[in-house]
């Protein structure tokens, strides 16, 4: 069973927005940082956002697929292939993060890493608003 606030629309929007709004805030800090040439700052900054990332968004996910999801396909099984949808777009973070990690541990180039860290961003949104349309109305 899912926690009451995955349950209600406004409790779970508020939880996507302010989510969202952290790691959209952090990425753009890590954007400036560049443009300021402050890299060691910058790549500090990178770890805490991934962190972020994982301690926040994608343990959400992983509440929603265990509770929320679960508790919908149980009472409503025509959803399941929404579930599923939603599902992947979950999976699609976890990957986009893992190699947004796995890059910043090899030390890339920070243009590739802003890219994964707008591309999360994007799929993120998106993925809030598919939600709260097709699950929490």
């Amino acid at each position: 069973m899912s926690g009451p606030a995955l349950r209600v629309y406004d409790s779970h929007r508020s939880i996507h927005e302010a989510a969202f709004g952290q790691v959209k805030e952090m990425t753009a800090i890590i954007k400036q940082l560049y443009n300021e040439n402050r890299w060691e700052e910058a790549k500090q900054a990178e770890e805490i956002l991934i962190e972020h990332w994982y301690d926040h968004i994608i343990a959400h996910a992983d509440s929603e697929e265990t509770g929320l999801y679960q508790d919908i396909k149980q009472r409503q099984p025509e959803m399941v292939e929404t579930i599923a949808k939603l599902t992947r777009d979950h999976d699609l973070l976890r990957k986009v993060l893992e190699e947004a990690k796995h890059l910043l541990e090899d030390n890339s180039e920070q243009e590739e890493r802003i890219q994964l860290y707008d591309s999360l961003l994007v799929i993120n949104w998106q993925h809030s608003r598919d939600e709260e349309k097709y699950l929490l109305l």
